[in-house]
């Protein structure tokens, strides 16, 4: 729009004004002097309180704020100023309506101020105080202000609205005897503005709105206000019953989301809510699911690369449905998947690793009648898979070149968030979510919570029971007994306690010390599993060793406090071991918290050295040596080198292995995180599962004389370590 004289709309409804900005006028300060002219919008509301210019200092709340202003005010012009010692205000007549073109010239000369308004008489005030001159060094604001609120004017100047019509004519002089001119640098150009149109001219000539609906100016904008029923920028758009602006408005709770039906809608119900409108609260500990609804859970992305097995318990109530689904993508260009369905009652394994996709199906159907919980274990290592529902086996016998999952998304639950962004060769069938209950769901051994709190999204999900009772809300075999919609008691077996049965009879009143861990022996006697460091029967006693005893569910912690300047293309350790039992984690170097991350690792399998190595998708297979075995209840001597890929291995100073696992040396560094666990894990963690089934359980034995990077001294457990049921070691 060319504007030549500016047409201001007042306060918008989302009460920013409309206006134009011009650059400071510097020499304001002992006189000035404005002409300009103005039309009115609409009489009623352009005369209240509304703002035809403005300069000053923004406003901080105090008196001494300097501006000029000139406004409307109940039908009459208003022309303020300060100078810091008080507010001068000078007032006109009220305007004439029958004048159409207003004419205003208003100024100062030191405390003198005036104003002239139309034919009628000169008016002239003054500003209290001493002081003459006026500090204003900010820009000119005509029409209205860019700050949202007119609080943020100074005191004295603040008017409600913006200006409703036309300001043009705009001159200035900052001397009696100057010459009049225009306002900006060029000359009638403004620095900046909002909403501004050309008087006389209206957008809306080029608007047509659909409908019934009435074109709406705003200044330099359009809009239109559709009758009831329509919507969109031109009308043109029917209501739905899910939009706000329906008569009546869908009555979904706050967090749920409204889905338009042919006859009306359906709220989807964010998980901890259920009911028609999602207004009650629910408790989730046997979650059940229902396709009609589409319902569905997710949880956080696992690292199921390389392993990925799925152990659940079901009851269905139809013969289709999701139980697992993950994939690299949601989109019908999943790419890799991984799928555990229903398939008109058999239980369904499909997934691709990229080279085509693997299906295997139960040789059983299910029990649909809410009488059974199935069982069902199924995954795939590498590229083999296998699926067993109620310990009936079936494995698949096929080659292929692939053997990761590469997957990204949530893991999905009993369904979908979006069904048609599974992939097309997930399910034999339409997708669709299953119907029924779950519990008691594990991912590569991790137990997945399945409620309200543990998931981190879900849509209609309802209570297996509808109480409070789960499948292991009482532990150790307590039975659960409801007592209200939220509260239950769990009845416990005569050698256990407890609100929820996990403490143990014996362990009441124990005196383990230190932090130890109470573990019942008999139902009368009990026993203290101590922290490493401390031993005794109730690990009241200081243990100082430098060998350490490993009994099968021990272990030992360690950070390497000098992890961030080690060089991590070589890696040295060496140490002393004395086995007591054939296999076992002997020393395992990485974070240990996802299958993924590197480590390399040193163990016994059969009685035989056994070591593994990973820098990196797994490029290297576990080396054991089976003409090697650590027996006859000795001391061996034990010393790693990773030279970037090429590993070598010396025992009792005997090198017995130098070998490049990948000389291609597509990863060298041990990134290993500064953690090395010696003897197993922590107690709750299951050596099998975290080593992806490389050890079998923890060492039984000694370990001493620990060097880590071919360090000068030897690993302090006692000071920098952590660990648990570590006792004194053999020493001979």
């Amino acid at each position: 729009i060319n504007i030549t004289r500016a047409r201001f709309s007042g306060t918008d409804e989302f009460g920013y004004t409309s206006f134009v900005a011009y650059t400071s006028i510097p020499s304001l300060s002992f006189f000035y002097e404005f002409k300009l002219r103005f039309t009115l919008a609409n009489i009623s509301s352009a005369v209240r309180d509304n703002l035809i210019l403005f300069a000053g200092q923004k406003g901080q709340g105090n008196d001494g704020d300097d501006f000029l202003v000139l406004g409307l005010r109940s039908g009459r012009v208003v022309h303020r100023f300060n100078l810091g010692s008080g507010i001068a205000t000078i007032v006109s007549d009220r305007l004439n309506y029958n004048i159409s073109i207003h004419t205003v010239t208003f100024g100062r000369s030191k405390r003198t101020g005036w104003l002239k308004v139309d034919g009628q008489r000169n008016r002239t005030g003054y500003s209290p105080g001493p002081l003459v001159g006026l500090n204003v060094f900010n820009q000119v604001f005509v029409g209205g202000y860019n700050e949202f609120t007119p609080e943020l004017l100074p005191l004295g100047s603040r008017f409600r609205q913006g200006f409703q019509g036309c300001i043009f004519s705009i001159q200035f002089r900052t001397r009696k005897d100057g010459k009049f001119q225009a306002l900006g640098q060029p000359a009638g150009y403004p620095a900046f503005g909002r909403s501004v149109g050309q008087c006389g001219v209206t957008p809306c000539v080029h608007v047509r709105c659909m409908n019934g609906g009435t074109c709406v100016d705003s200044g330099s904008s359009v809009y239109c206000q559709c009758l009831s029923g329509w919507k969109g920028a031109l009308c043109t758009e029917t209501v739905s019953v899910c939009d706000p602006e329906h008569s009546p408005p869908p009555l979904c709770s706050h967090g749920s989301t409204c889905i338009p039906l042919p006859n009306g809608y359906t709220c989807q119900c964010p998980l901890g809510t259920a009911g028609l409108h999602c207004e009650k609260a629910v408790t989730i500990t046997d979650p059940f699911f229902s396709s009609n609804k589409s319902s569905w859970m997710s949880f956080p992305p696992m690292s199921i690369r390389h392993r990925t097995v799925v152990e659940l318990q079901f009851q269905p109530l139809s013969p289709d449905g999701i139980l697992v689904y993950s994939a690299q993508h949601l989109g019908a260009r999943a790419g890799d998947f991984f799928c555990l369905s229903l398939t008109s009652g058999f239980v369904q394994l499909r997934y691709n690793l990229g080279g085509g996709t693997h299906v295997l199906r139960s040789t059983q159907t299910v029990d649909l009648h809410g009488r059974t919980w199935h069982v069902v274990k199924a995954g795939r290592t590498g590229h083999q898979g296998f699926l067993s529902l109620d310990n009936e086996e079936v494995r698949e016998n096929r080659t292929e070149r692939m053997t990761t999952l590469d997957v990204a998304t949530d893991i999905f639950v009993g369904g979908v968030s979006t069904l048609s962004f599974v992939s097309p060769e997930a399910t034999e069938r339409e997708p669709m979510s299953f119907t029924g209950g779950l519990r008691e769901l594990k991912i590569n051994g991790r137990e997945l919570e399945l409620t309200e709190t543990g998931a981190i999204g879900g849509t209609n999900i309802g209570d297996w029971d509808g109480t409070a009772c789960g499948y292991k809300v009482c532990h150790n075999g307590g039975q659960c007994r409801a007592t209200g919609a939220d509260s239950f008691i769990c009845i416990c077996p005569s050698l256990w306690t407890g609100s929820l049965c996990n403490q143990s009879v014996s362990c009441v009143n124990n005196n383990c010390r230190h932090g130890s861990i109470c573990t019942p022996s008999t139902v009368t006697s009990y026993s203290c599993i101590c922290p490493l460091g401390w031993g005794g029967t109730h690990c009241d006693t200081k243990v100082s060793t430098d060998s350490f005893r490993f009994v099968g569910n021990s272990h030992i912690k360690y950070r390497d406090q000098r992890f961030n300047t080690r060089n991590l293309k070589y890696t040295q350790i060496s140490f002393s071991v004395y086995a007591s039992s054939s296999d076992g984690l002997i020393v395992w170097m990485g974070n240990a918290e996802h299958e993924d991350e590197d480590y390399l690792a040193v163990g016994l399998e059969e009685g035989n050295l056994k070591i593994a190595v990973n820098l990196g998708e797994r490029l290297a297979l576990p080396i054991t040596f089976k003409n090697l075995t650590l027996c006859c209840r000795k001391w061996h001597d034990v010393s790693l080198n990773l030279n970037r890929t090429v590993i070598q291995v010396f025992l009792n100073n005997k090198e017995i292995l130098f070998e490049d696992s990948d000389p291609f040396e597509r990863y060298v560094a041990l990134n290993f995180g500064g953690v090395v666990y010696f003897g197993g894990f922590e107690i709750y963690r299951n050596v099998s599962v975290v080593t992806s089934g490389i050890f079998s359980k923890g060492f039984e034995g000694s370990i001493r004389n620990v060097f880590l990077f071919g360090d000068g001294n030897q690993v302090l457990f006692l000071k920098k370590g952590e660990g648990f049921n570590v006792f004194e070691g053999i020493e001979s």
